[in-house]
């Protein structure tokens, strides 16, 4: 974890070295040098890092690095955009900000100074570190550590019979059995993946133990992999058991070379059925290393490996049956529980009390096989009613005590982490529990603490940090160490969300690693101690309880991270400001409050390495012209409330400031807002995302283009400059992937005006008077289309022979006037997806969707029953749609309900 703090304020140093350069140059020397000595700092932490729980010296000292990197991260920015800020501002401004650097105690010399200061404070702890034998200089050669410890190893080592009781593997392991005793060309491995304590190793065993295995296989080894794979000793044992080798040959085996191991493993599994399980593998590279044994294609023997990574699965052989285990359900959770510490006793009346108890206690379990035997192991030693009941009032806490197994298997996975995603790991910490997690604001609070690298390139493409934080997360999830929640329409992940045990783990790290702090989380254990400075507060407040209001944010003034998390529904009022109490915090996520007076305070504008700013759902009427001063700013969301009262709206007012604000990449302004003047964005070259934009709204010069952009979401009162500025807007914009189009426009824009790469497009309330699809059936890589009401005016439409040609998903809501759709064979080659709903005047399925033979999913929703009925099995319409596997029709019974709940459905599952 430190690893990765020094790695990443390096990356920062480096980047404002580069990027400030002028605003630098009376103190560059020095903050090259200390950007130096963190780089050498981070050979000895390899070591120190790895060896935190030996000592609590080691623990404290890797603790004061990390602070050090902070401090030196906030000294050099601080300076620099602090004289950023007020250059070129006339010789009145020059005058006062040279008084301002005075007062605040940034001159030259003192920053001069307080580098000095950390540059020693880092010589003393290394110093320190070497004096005590921590660390060698060698390390700096080396890379760190070689190996883990003894007794992780000892931890982690498997063998092949079973050690408890197992419940809820019937079918996984019916499935298994079929996959490896059917003798199909081809078809060699097996994978079990999940998340550690699932149980994928007490799976391998009952195979490994199967009689019809033993019956079918002529020879079976077992060989429990380790993170810090010996090839050769796990080649060994694998040919020695094989071979069931006597100490004779296994002698002979031990002086083999390497080659000859290889290959007598290699003839082996071809001359006979040979069943091999290789249990734990971590990653693709130790199965590489692994590989040169288990290449040949042409035998009859097989592979069942397991692993917390589901990538190794994918890698070594994306053909092969795969096992994704699942968490217990309750009746299965209790079933293991009652096998483990109830079923052996004899009083009848005291098992049905302690099932009772049991049924309560497995709920702290999660559905994981490796707690509730934990729990089980427990109780089975408790021989009273009232001792049950004492472990029930202190479940969760037996769960994780500093040394239990489930912690130490979690810490597993942890500690396997590569270093950039230790901290994106912890970072999940901050979400309250069965917390529903927005992967985009994930992704961006991550951009925002600078745990993402800047703009990579893979295969000549660019990608954006959004394209390498969703990596991140993709490889946290195969890792089982994340679970996904819900995926887009495009593949993405939307949301993702944590088991609460290892939520748990998580939480426990984070404070233990001093990473993260809350207020107001009464059912977790409060540290009574903090070691080092706050710098992530997560305020997660209880239903109704407005808790902002008691934080004393002036005992936080290193905060990086704030957020406030409230409940579903909730409201939050303060009514002082207190942006000026945390100027170093990068991430602020204060949505859903209110504010009284309803203006932004002007001091957000001290905020001066603020990343990521979310008020989103708040009620401020006015954003203060103060905020331009945020030009780091990355992530700015304001959406905000939206009022309306009788006779008038009331518009948000803006200011035109984001043209400072030249690192934007998501901009998501309020859903009605007013500028004086336009809004100048034509300057902000990194900008990805821009949310309801209102086109008569901004400057479009005739150089103006938005190279970056790949979101585009326009909202619009109708009057009669608004289709061409939309017109020019789009066709500024060459690599829009999703657009949305909400206001009145009669008039799409040419096929040649969309962009070749636009993907997925929303038409809502354009009101069109001419057919769309001629002009969007011509987009080449379109795949999601959603009408929605009302799109268009028409009576009829038509898609043709060749058009849309990779569309997937096509929904058609409230498209009121619609009468007549003709669908030419050949068109829509591609759709999987079709919904048509509230459609009144629509009498029938267009003939021609009988060729579309791609079609999974037909949705009919909220039309008429005549409709219904023609589609039904037996009606004059249904052989249109025989071929698709799923028909769903729902209030198509003549009940004509509002069809609000329904579109708001739509816009989150396509979102």
């Amino acid at each position: 974890m430190a690893v990765s703090v020094v790695s990443g304020v390096v990356t920062s140093l480096g980047d404002l070295l580069l990027q400030e350069a002028i605003y630098l140059i009376d103190v560059s020397d020095k903050a090259h040098e200390l950007q130096t000595e963190l780089i050498r700092m981070q050979f000895f932490l390899k070591d120190a890092d790895a060896k935190q729980n030996e000592s609590a010296f080691i623990k404290n000292g890797v603790a004061e690095m990390k602070d050090l990197a902070y401090d030196a991260e906030d000294v050099i920015a601080t300076y620099a955009l602090t004289v950023a800020s007020r250059k070129g501002r006339g010789i009145q401004k020059v005058l006062k900000r040279c008084a301002c650097i005075l007062d605040e105690g940034i001159t030259v010399h003192q920053v001069g100074a307080k580098i000095d200061a950390i540059k020693k404070r880092i010589s003393n702890l290394k110093q320190s570190f070497q004096e005590y034998g921590i660390i060698r200089e060698s390390t700096m050669q080396a890379g760190g550590p070689s190996s883990l410890n003894e007794r992780e190893r000892e931890q982690r080592q498997t063998f092949s019979h079973l050690q408890h009781e197992v419940v809820g593997f019937d079918n996984n392991l019916n499935e298994l059995m079929e996959f490896l005793l059917k003798e199909e060309e081809g078809k060699r491995v097996a994978s079990i993946c999940g998340m550690g304590g699932l149980g994928k190793t007490t799976l391998a065993k009952m195979v490994y133990n199967d009689p019809k295995v033993k019956l079918h296989f002529e020879h079976r080894a077992w060989a429990c992999i380790s993170q810090q794979c010996q090839r050769r000793l796990v080649w060994e044992d694998i040919l020695i058991s094989l071979r069931s080798a006597d100490e004779k040959e296994k002698k002979r085996i031990r002086k083999l070379t390497v080659k000859e191991i290889v290959e007598e493993l290699c003839e082996v599994q071809k001359k006979r059925k040979c069943l091999v399980i290789l249990d734990d593998i971590w990653d693709v590279e130790t199965w590489n290393h692994l590989l040169g044994a288990f290449s040949g294609n042409d035998t009859k023997s097989k592979i069942l490996l397991t692993s917390r990574n589901e990538k190794v699965h994918l890698h070594v052989d994306p053909g092969g049956f795969l096992y994704k285990l699942q968490h217990l359900d309750e009746t299965r959770s209790l079933e293991l529980l009652e096998k483990i510490a109830i079923s052996r006793r004899e009083d009848s009346m005291a098992k049905t009390c302690m099932k009772q108890f049991g049924k309560e206690m497995i709920d702290y379990c999660g559905g994981l096989p490796l707690a509730i035997t934990v729990l089980g192991g427990l109780l089975a030693t408790k021989q009273t009613l009232g001792e049950w009941q004492d472990v029930l009032k202190h479940a969760k806490s037996y769960l994780h005590v500093e040394d239990s197994r489930v912690n130490n298997v979690l810490a597993l996975s942890y500690n396997d982490l590569p270093s950039h995603l230790k901290p994106c790991f912890l970072y999940l910490g901050h979400f309250p529990e069965d917390f529903e997690i927005q992967t985009k604001k994930l992704i961006r609070m991550w951009m925002g603490e600078g745990f993402i690298s800047q703009i990579q390139h893979r295969g000549g493409r660019e990608d954006t940090m959004d394209d390498v934080g969703d990596r991140y997360l993709r490889e946290l999830v195969q890792r089982c160490m994340v679970l996904v929640g819900k995926e887009g329409s495009l593949g993405r992940i939307k949301t993702c969300r944590m088991h609460d045990l290892m939520r748990d783990f998580c939480v426990s790290k984070a404070q233990d690693e001093n990473f993260l702090h809350f207020t107001n989380t009464l059912s977790m254990k409060q540290r009574e101690v903090q070691v080092g400075k706050v710098r992530r507060l997560a305020i997660i407040s209880e239903s109704g309880d407005n808790s902002i209001k008691r934080i004393k944010f002036n005992e936080y003034p290193y905060l990086r991270s704030l957020l406030y998390l409230l409940p579903p529904s909730d409201k939050s009022v303060f009514n002082e400001s207190c942006f000026k109490k945390f100027k170093l915090v990068r991430v602020l996520h204060l949505e859903y409050f209110i504010k009284h007076p309803k203006k932004l305070p002007k001091d957000i504008g001290c905020l001066i390495h603020l990343r990521y700013l979310s008020l989103r759902g708040s009620n401020i009427n006015e954003v203060p012209s103060s905020i331009g001063n945020l030009r780091c700013l990355e992530t700015l969301d304001l959406r905000i409330r939206y009022f309306t009262v009788p006779c008038m709206h009331l518009y948000t007012r803006v200011p035109n400031v984001f043209k400072y604000m030249k690192q934007l990449k998501h901009l998501y302004l309020p859903y009605e807002y007013w500028v004086c003047g336009k809004l100048e964005l034509a300057n902000l070259s990194y900008l990805h995302t821009l949310v309801n934009v209102q086109p008569t709204t901004i400057q479009i010069p005739t150089w103006f283009k938005l190279n970056r952009l790949r979101v585009l979401k326009v909202r619009n009162k109708y009057n009669k400059w608004a289709p061409v500025a939309m017109q020019m807007l789009i066709s500024r914009c060459p690599l829009i992937e999703k657009l949305n189009l909400n206001y009145r426009i009669k008039k799409l824009p040419e096929a040649h005006q969309f962009s070749p790469n636009l993907a997925k497009l929303t038409l809502w309330k354009t009101s069109l008077e001419e057919d769309p699809m001629p002009t969007l059936e011509k987009l080449p890589n379109l795949k999601i289309l959603r009408l929605l009401p009302p799109s268009f005016v028409r009576k009829d439409m038509v898609c043709s022979k060749g058009g849309f040609p990779l569309l997937q998903y096509l929904l058609l809501v409230n498209v009121r006037y619609l009468e007549e759709w003709r669908v030419e064979e050949g068109a829509m080659p591609s759709l999987s997806h079709l919904t048509i709903s509230y459609c009144y005047e629509l009498k029938t399925i267009p003939d021609g969707m009988r060729f579309v033979t791609t079609l999974r999913e037909l949705e009919i929703r909220g039309m008429r029953k005549s409709f219904k009925d023609r589609l039904g099995e037996g009606g004059p319409d249904f052989d249109k749609v025989q071929h698709v596997p799923s028909l769903v029709f729902q209030n198509c019974d003549g009940e004509w309900a509002s069809n609000n709940d329904f579109l708001d459905n739509i816009m989150h599952k396509f979102s």
